[in-house]
């Protein structure tokens, strides 16, 4: 269903980066990093397994919802508002959100929906002043891990962007997945472990590649 999609999500509160091997010809606030530093768990969960805590209980899903839902953590206050289902590794995320220095990096969340027989690959996160913009690749599960055709687990990706993005100046963003994996943009990448019932830390930040 998502093969293929290029720019399927849009939507707003999302902002864009810049790359570490900048040279100097981007405009300010502005950037891309094919290898970004970034964690990610896969949830078997009925809706949103991690948010941001606002006084509001856990959302709640419903056939509006969209797939794909974002968020930019730009201060540490934030994160300290970050809230898991019991059923997260909380202390991968906290370990890496504790790692992020706020002063000069951010923090691009996004709960995606995957089908349970099928992966996804971080191939490329951008930015601009005003948009952030994710790409993905989708890959089959390998033959010899369970799944079931049809049914939808929840990979949710931390993203560290090394710019300070201030998630008041963000409007729009857009995520593509594609079905080719990363098309060759990416080197390496580590199989994922554990199977979709429960969740898999598949990358330490700065490996060179991770899957969900």
């Amino acid at each position: 269903m998502l093969a293929g999609c290029s720019g399927m999500f849009e939507g707003s509160d999302e902002s864009k980066r810049t790359a570490s091997e900048n040279d100097g010809s981007a405009a300010p606030g502005t950037g891309s990093e094919s290898d970004p530093e970034a964690v990610v768990t896969r949830v078997n969960a009925d809706r949103q397994p991690v948010w941001l805590d606002d006084g509001d209980s856990r959302p709640t899903e419903s056939r509006h919802t969209r797939r794909l839902e974002s968020k930019i953590i730009d201060t540490a206050s934030k994160a300290d508002r970050l809230a898991v289902a019991e059923d997260v590794d909380s202390s991968l995320i906290e370990t890496f959100l504790d790692g992020t220095d706020f002063e000069t990096e951010t923090v691009y969340l996004q709960n995606v929906m995957i089908e349970e027989c099928f992966r996804l690959m971080l191939c490329q996160i951008s930015w601009t002043a005003d948009k952030i913009s994710t790409d993905y690749g989708r890959v089959s599960r390998p033959y010899d891990e369970p799944c079931t055709a049809g049914s939808k687990v929840y990979a949710v990706w931390f993203i560290r962007i090394p710019d300070t993005i201030n998630a008041d100046d963000i409007s729009s963003y857009s995520s593509s997945i594609g079905g080719n994996g990363c098309d060759g943009q990416r080197v390496s990448a580590e199989g994922e472990s554990g199977g979709g019932s429960a969740p898999s830390s598949d990358r330490r930040p700065g490996t060179g590649g991770e899957q969900a």
